[in-house]
């Protein structure tokens, strides 16, 4: 425990505790005040209208600067999982990534391209955009927790952290941006496919390996940093909507 960093709101136990019991406490952590994404102000923001189509398109580029190398190192926690359901599990993630295999539809490069289209970033707009500062920060810790750390800790981050509550996320910004900007089925399919029963499937993986790999107090410690970081990094991340006003 003495290795793992001070962090606002999380509190490190000496004894473990059930998985349930675990879940329950992960969820909280992602809850607290300021770093609960399903309250984040771009959500809100879009929920009253208020971005413009320019704010949406910088705040989706920048998610596919870290999302699209971060879903191909889903390969690397596939390759080191010793599971064969678990394994099974992410690699049909890794499939949807890069074909839309579960979805129906198309790799998530493709659809995130419909929707820039409709935003009005084209290729040449995108790669004169750089990179900013806490998006990086967020691709280098996933390729971190992915290829560094035990498989429980890259799965709680990847699967848990990120993909869990993207339904919920996501479908309200689903709702938003039909309501108030003019954007077709065909180019609000990246969003839609975030907010599906595909995300829900692929966050079901971390309960299923935290019961396996994680009844220790050590082990669920590093649950609880690497669970509260990876959302930290993900709110901050988002906020870069505000970039683009």
């Amino acid at each position: 425990m003495a290795s793992l960093d001070v962090i606002e709101g999380v509190a490190y136990k000496d004894k473990p505790v059930g998985t349930e019991a675990l879940i329950a406490e992960l969820d909280r952590i992602m809850a607290r005040p300021g770093q609960n994404r399903l309250e984040h102000p771009v959500i809100h923001a879009l929920e009253r209208g208020e971005l413009s189509r320019n704010q949406i398109a910088g705040w989706i580029y920048q998610i596919t600067c870290w999302a699209n190398p971060t879903n191909i190192l889903l390969g690397s926690l596939y390759a080191r999982c010793q599971d064969e359901d678990l394994r099974k599990m992410v690699l049909d993630n890794l499939a949807e990534e890069e074909y839309g295999s579960e979805s129906g539809t198309a790799g998530h490069v493709e659809l995130f391209e419909r929707t820039f289209t409709e935003l009005g970033w084209d290729e040449q707009r995108r790669r004169r955009e750089p990179v900013l500062m806490d998006t990086w920060a967020l691709a280098h810790w996933f390729e971190v927790v992915l290829t560094q750390r035990p498989i429980a800790e890259g799965i709680a981050a990847a699967s848990f952290s990120a993909e869990r509550i993207n339904p919920l996320c996501f479908g309200r910004i689903e709702q938003a941006m039909r309501k108030h900007y003019a954007i077709s089925d065909y180019g609000l399919q990246s969003i839609a496919v975030h907010a599906s029963h595909v995300e829900v499937e692929h966050g079901s993986l971390g309960p299923s390996a935290f019961a396996r790999y994680c009844t220790t107090a050590d082990a669920q410690n590093r649950l609880r940093f690497t669970v509260a970081h990876t959302n930290e990094l993900y709110y901050r991340q988002w906020m870069s909507f505000k970039h683009y006003a």
